[in-house]
């Protein structure tokens, strides 16, 4: 059972629409302005509704704080995209589509995780959620590599769980790189990442028996 979720309370009718403005106007608040002084007024007045869609919607501003940042740290490490590919080219693709599309806008997702990652430290049940949520990134992504390895698309010798630190890496990196230079080339990047995880060509292989 969740301990950190009050049982006693009546689930609450929700629409998802307004939970959504109410999520995404946290979420840009934090990274603006910082964990600690977002209020649920400012919340409200951000995403056009009154000041009581966050009680009726949220147990409280730490909710839906937690909630919002957890959100981002999803989108920074897509989980579920991660358990519907079949291939590191299909995770790649997937990762470059969304590095090309900015949702959200990389300086705000930027804004957004540092700030969590600071509340966590203050927070021991974000903490674990967040490592939760990166733990089951790097599991799943390293069982891709198995696969991949397996079928012979990916070196032999490459350690899955160190090969899946490193895609993930990559990823941060290219949104790092992309806010100090706008004309970064993310699909470049992602080619010779793809490049570099492939097997070598036969023909080198070749040359090297030889």
């Amino acid at each position: 059972m969740n301990s950190s979720v009050d049982q006693t309370s009546p689930p609450r009718p929700r629409s998802e629409e307004t939970r959504r403005r109410l999520l995404a106007a946290a979420a840009a608040l934090i990274a603006e302005v910082g964990w600690g002084r977002v209020t649920t007024r400012a919340v409200a007045e951000r995403a056009g509704l009154p000041l009581g869609a966050v009680s009726y919607h949220f147990r409280g501003k730490r909710e839906l704080l937690t909630q919002a940042a957890l959100e981002a740290v999803e989108a920074a490490f897509p989980v579920q995209e991660l358990a519907a590919v079949q291939t590191l080219a299909d995770l790649i693709g997937a990762i470059a589509a969304a590095f090309a599309r900015r949702e959200p806008p990389e300086q705000m997702l930027s804004g957004l995780l540092v700030e969590t990652l600071r509340e966590a430290e203050r927070d021991p049940d974000l903490a674990r959620r967040v490592t939760a949520l990166l733990d089951e990134y790097r599991r799943l992504l390293s069982e891709l590599v198995r696969a991949e390895q397996r079928r012979g698309a990916v070196r032999a010798d490459a350690d899955p769980a160190a090969l899946a630190t490193l895609i993930a890496a990559a990823g941060d990196g290219l949104v790092l790189h992309a806010l100090l230079d706008s004309g970064t080339d993310a699909a470049g990047a992602f080619g010779a990442l793809r490049a570099l995880l492939e097997t070598e060509p036969a023909s080198s292989t070749a040359r090297e028996e030889g």
